[in-house]
């Protein structure tokens, strides 16, 4: 897309995303409801909870690693039109980096369950969602991962970042990808928050890693109609 207008890149990349989206939000809505409507949905899920529970920010690390560095990783050694210039290694960087966002989301999921409260109502998933979309999204985890994910995509060349790094970053690339975020993430966090606080950085991981498939699936074809053209 050649228009340089942040909201017009980000709207363009919400419509490229409207299938997985839907996807997502319907599984996520759809664990949710089977959740409290079928008992054994929940005993299912009570071991995770007190895995969880028991392990605490280990879990949360373990949980992010294999959802969304492992296995979406496996997808870039193996897909030949992802393959990076150094697979491995990116895997691994990416999961050790994933892993710590599972430690740092755990641990805000943690304040929000003490200031905001542990109930399922209405108002405090509001108020969770918000403060988790509206203050963690964007002043930490896109710029964040905006700046990793840059190096990462660029051979994990410090040279080519600083040759590549677009004069307007903020306006090009971070914008953008938030706007598409916060319409992917509003509705499933809202679904996340609907689980007790043990479940919560586990399904989050879980639909974490369909999300990062989704991604890579969409780069596939991406790559391809490039090719075609």
């Amino acid at each position: 897309m050649k228009s340089d207008n942040p909201l017009a890149i980000g709207l363009s990349a919400v419509r490229a995303l409207v299938v997985p989206m839907i996807v997502l939000w319907t599984v996520a809505t759809a664990m949710v409801f089977s959740y409290y409507a079928i008992p054994d949905v929940a005993a299912a899920l009570a071991p995770l909870a007190r895995w969880q529970s028991d392990s605490g920010l280990f879990a949360a690390f373990l949980n992010r690693v294999v959802f969304c560095g492992v296995i979406p990783g496996a997808f870039l050694v193996t897909v030949r039109t992802l393959r990076p210039r150094h697979p491995f290694l990116t895997v691994v960087l990416q999961s050790v980096w994933c892993g710590l966002w599972g430690i740092a989301v755990a641990m805000f999921y943690q304040l929000l369950d003490l200031t905001i409260g542990g109930g399922v109502d209405w108002k405090r998933l509001v108020a969770k969602t918000a403060a988790d979309e509206l203050i963690l999204t964007p002043f930490l985890i896109s710029p964040a991962d905006a700046v990793f994910f840059f190096w990462l995509g660029r051979d994990l060349s410090f040279e080519r970042v600083r040759c590549e790094w677009p004069a307007n970053f903020a306006g090009r690339l971070l914008a953008p990808n938030l706007l598409a975020n916060w319409c992917v993430w509003i509705p499933t966090s809202f679904a996340i928050f609907a689980f007790p606080l043990p479940l919560q950085i586990q399904i989050s991981g879980i639909l974490s890693s369909m999300w990062a498939l989704m991604s890579l699936q969409i780069g596939i074809r991406s790559v391809r109609n490039e090719n075609k053209g």
